[in-house]
């Protein structure tokens, strides 16, 4: 290997974690999506009142009220 590619090798490896870490996080963002999703629609087929469903989405996932309205 050569002193240049050698010295480049650090980069590429945080560049490496780099993707590894928003490739994760973007994950969890899909997963926690598709739970609140899930959890809506489980809570609409008991037939809860929306603004109970709102109350519990807010509380369980730590939402903003207009980012909570837009899953109803």
């Amino acid at each position: 290997m050569t002193l240049a590619l050698e010295s480049e090798v650090p980069l590429m490896c945080n560049l490496s974690k780099g993707v590894e870490e928003k490739g994760i996080e973007k994950g969890r963002q899909e997963g926690r999506q598709e739970g609140i999703i899930a959890m809506v629609s489980a809570l609409k087929d008991l037939q809860i009142a929306d603004s109970i469903i709102l109350s519990k989405i807010q509380e369980k996932f730590h939402l903003a009220e207009e980012t909570a309205k837009m899953y109803l």
